[in-house]
């Protein structure tokens, strides 16, 4: 398991760092970072510094969802245990060389692997880790969505997604290269949260937590507030742990300081709902690549590269509003007019044909103005269509523009 911290890890921990609740000094800031860039200073002056490694994807679960985005410390001495009870499993998480973890997510099978929601009912997921050089990864709701990072092969050094269950899918690839969507780095890599957890622990004293002695285990309870922006619409709000208002906790075994449970809970509009809880952590068992997936049903997927997708400067939708080519792509829906949905669908593969099947032919009623919600890189339309069957539908668009030529992709909504 990795032992240093490369420029992408540190900006997630600064990001998990948590936020408090009672208002700072205006310097705080500036003397938090100035403290921390000299202890990173200090840290790289007594060490060598080792090569590291960064992943990329799109689930639900999170072994690190694990300890926590927002911690509060006081003085007094649960704050000194927590301290402990972190440094402690940072030690022992060296000697890990692999990790399978066994959970229960509310959220729906399809949806990316950082999707949760607190009406659905439970399902199972999985998370294997082989903490090598490279280190190589699986998350895979069952019957659902996996995302898979194997090391390089024949087609690149790729991260793959999928959903499973059917021969002849289209799946998603994707360079290993350092971006990490969602939950994924801190389900993968624990260190990251625990590190988090341990700097917070050293340098914010305003901010409160909870620790419960049961028996053999020590339980870690913190609350977390939800990340992004939801100044104009809380669509994303409790959709993705982080973005949502959470209580987590993490029970760690006294005798050898490892992770041994974890659970999250929501707070909805309607109570607290447990959305993930860990069935089983296993440290050390026999894994190789080949246990990480299905290889049979691998090599029957066509995967479309996300960094292939058509973006010609000249394409309609470009230098436009996100309302502007939600109707531009809903028109050419009611034609299935390709020259503009090849481009605007690129995503969809070939769930584009069923795509086809329920929406050529529909009628635009009404597009709404663009907003923003949560973390989400891009903007949501809401519109209304009547389909060929006289079915009504209210849709809220996801439209994306960030690549190159600034042309506005469809991302989902359907």
């Amino acid at each position: 398991m990795k032992t240093d911290y490369n420029n992408t890890d540190e900006q997630i921990i600064q990001m998990l760092t948590p936020k408090v609740e009672v208002r700072p000094s205006a310097d705080l800031r500036s003397r938090i970072l100035a403290a921390a860039a000299q202890h990173e200073s200090a840290a790289q002056q007594t060490k060598p510094r080792r090569s590291s490694l960064r992943y990329w994807i799109g689930a639900a679960a999170s072994m690190a969802a694990v300890v926590a985005i927002a911690i509060t410390f006081t003085l007094s001495s649960p704050a000194y245990a927590a301290r402990k009870y972190f440094s402690q499993a940072l030690i022992v998480m060296q000697d890990a060389k692999t990790m399978v973890m066994n959970l229960s997510v509310r959220t729906a099978p399809d949806e990316p692997i950082d999707y949760i929601n607190p009406t659905m009912d439970f399902i199972p997921a999985t998370v294997k880790v082989i903490y090598d050089e490279p280190m190589t990864w699986s998350l895979e709701k069952k019957d659902g969505r996996t995302v898979l990072y194997k090391g390089a092969d024949e087609e690149g050094n790729l991260v793959y997604q999928w959903i499973g269950g059917k021969d002849g899918r289209t799946g998603w690839k994707c360079p290993h290269k350092g971006y990490v969507e969602g939950d994924l780095e801190i389900m993968l890599d624990p260190r990251i949260l625990l590190e988090a957890e341990r700097r917070t622990a050293e340098r914010n004293k305003g901010t409160k937590y909870e620790i419960l002695d049961v028996g053999e285990l020590a339980i870690v309870r913190v609350a977390t507030t939800a990340q992004g922006d939801f100044s104009k619409s809380d669509y994303l709000l409790n959709t993705s742990l982080a973005e949502a208002n959470t209580i987590r906790e993490y029970s760690f075994a006294k005798d050898s300081g490892m992770l041994h449970k974890m659970r999250i809970v929501v707070n909805t509009d309607k109570g607290p709902v447990t959305v993930i809880e860990s069935e089983n952590i296993a440290y050390n068992e026999p894994l190789t690549v080949n246990d990480l997936y299905d290889k049979e049903l691998f090599d029957k997927i066509s995967f479309v590269n996300l960094e292939l997708a058509p973006t010609e400067a000249s394409s309609p939708l470009a230098g436009i509003t996100a309302d502007e080519a939600a109707k531009i792509i809903l028109d050419a829906m009611g034609s299935w007019d390709t020259t503009i949905l090849d481009t605007a669908m690129y995503y969809f593969g070939d769930v584009k044909e069923q795509v086809e099947r329920i929406y050529k032919g529909l009628e635009v009623k009404s597009i709404g103005k663009p907003f923003k919600s949560g973390l989400y890189p891009g903007q949501f339309v809401k519109c209304k269509v009547t389909l060929t069957n006289g079915e009504k539908q209210e849709l809220t668009l996801a439209l994306r523009n960030d690549n190159k030529q600034k042309i506005w992709l469809l991302d989902g909504g359907l």
